[in-house]
């Protein structure tokens, strides 16, 4: 518990940093020994065309290239994310070099003009990264639970990154559109967290960053399928899906909790040798977002198991736990996800995802909000019906 409660007070201390639509917030941790950034830009496939998909991650990761090797000389390390409403660039630096390192990744974003160099080859480079991986069943999965959840014709149901063939046909100039319309400062959050003087890192950033009211981008109506959707797959394993909506008051704590609990009761166990895989994960996106369930079974047990996850998600709903039952499981997951901030750089991104889904109200990690075996019920009880998803193998014609 002393674990716990240090992280506890050390984002209680440092809460104070941040102010009504400020663009940034700072972590001050004396012992950490290194200095992590993360800068979230609010653009992504709403702002590309179907056949532009993937021009949001390609400009991000041309938008630094230039900046790469001075910041290999420094020591530090940038990467770039791509999400369905966000770019995110992660840098990583030593304390003494922090600030020539970020002050290089804020000029290259938006002050200096596009390399049209660097776009060509970072389009280059992600169609040659993508290529491999769309065969691959987790992506197809992936992609057909996000077409069921947002509808075929949904920007948030094309891959963050794109497609290989929309990205190869990219040109410069559509590129260099992007970069100029959409990444820009007034979409911008910035998390600091490391062994830095809280003093200085606003006149480090405001330059760069005003504390303008954020605009949140207003995304198309989704359609969710309406039945399950069954895909024939030639392959070895059955993948099976279930993704469970929520609204913008959803309960957040008390979903990454459900999440959690039920992927551990679908996951592999005595009486569970069959699954290969089982996750649970909230994903947040636009105004509200959806807890998604995946496990990976034998191709002879997909209708089973499609029936298995709502079951364990609706034993949730029916009744709390009890008190002790719910005291060890929460004591668990609180672990789980402190070990998940262990690192500077992961707290910097919970912090920034924190700014831009509160639109700039700095809110305490999720590990570590306080939920009751009650709260884990009413959420339980406040998700939408599920959007069911099979890919596997047919027998006789029928998928299992």
């Amino acid at each position: 518990m002393r674990f716990f409660w240090i992280f506890a007070a050390l984002f209680a201390v440092t809460s104070g940093h941040l102010a009504a639509q400020q663009r940034f917030a700072v972590r001050p941790e004396p012992g950490t020994p290194l200095v992590a950034v993360e800068l979230l830009v609010a653009t992504g496939a709403i702002e590309e065309t179907a056949s532009q998909a993937g021009v949001a991650y390609v400009a991000a990761r041309a938008a630094v290239r230039p900046i790469r090797a001075e910041l290999e000389s420094l020591g530090a390390r940038v990467m770039v994310t791509a999400e369905k409403d966000a770019v995110s660039f992660s840098l990583l630096a030593a304390p003494d070099v922090w600030e020539a390192a970020t002050r290089l990744l804020l000029t290259a974003l938006y002050r200096d003009e596009p390399n049209t160099a660097a776009m060509v080859a970072e389009r280059d480079a992600v169609r040659a990264e993508l290529l491999p991986k769309e065969g691959n069943p987790a992506n197809t999965l992936t992609r057909e639970v996000d077409a069921a959840v947002f509808g075929p014709r949904h920007p948030w149901a094309r891959p963050a990154v794109g497609y290989a063939r929309t990205v190869e046909k990219l040109s410069a100039a559509n590129v260099d559109a992007f970069m100029r319309g959409n990444l820009l400062a007034e979409r911008s959050w910035l998390a600091v967290a490391g062994p830095v003087d809280p003093a200085l890192v606003p006149t480090l950033v405001r330059p760069f960053l005003p504390d303008a009211p954020w605009q949140p981008m207003t995304a198309p109506e989704t359609t969710p399928a309406r039945s399950a959707i069954r895909r024939n797959y030639n392959y070895i394993t059955s993948w099976v899906a279930a993704s469970y909506g929520f609204g913008p008051e959803a309960d957040l704590p008390a979903l990454v909790l459900l999440a959690d609990l039920v992927a551990d009761q679908l996951g592999y166990g005595p009486t569970r040798r069959a699954v290969y895989d089982a996750r649970g994960e909230v994903m947040q996106v636009g105004d509200g977002g959806e807890v998604r369930f995946h496990v990976v079974v034998p191709p002879n047990q997909g209708r089973v198991w499609q029936t298995r996850v709502q079951d364990v998600v609706a034993s949730f709903a029916d009744q709390p736990l009890s008190d002790a039952a719910f005291q060890e499981q929460l004591r668990r997951y609180r672990g789980i996800h402190l070990l998940r901030l262990s690192s500077p750089e992961a707290r910097a991104r919970e912090t920034a995802r924190a700014l831009f889904r509160s639109g700039g109200r700095e809110r305490t990690p999720l590990a570590l909000e306080p939920v009751t075996a009650e709260r884990l019920r009413a959420a339980a009880q406040a998700l939408e019906p599920p959007v069911l998803v099979f890919l596997g193998p047919t027998t006789a014609g029928r998928a299992d």
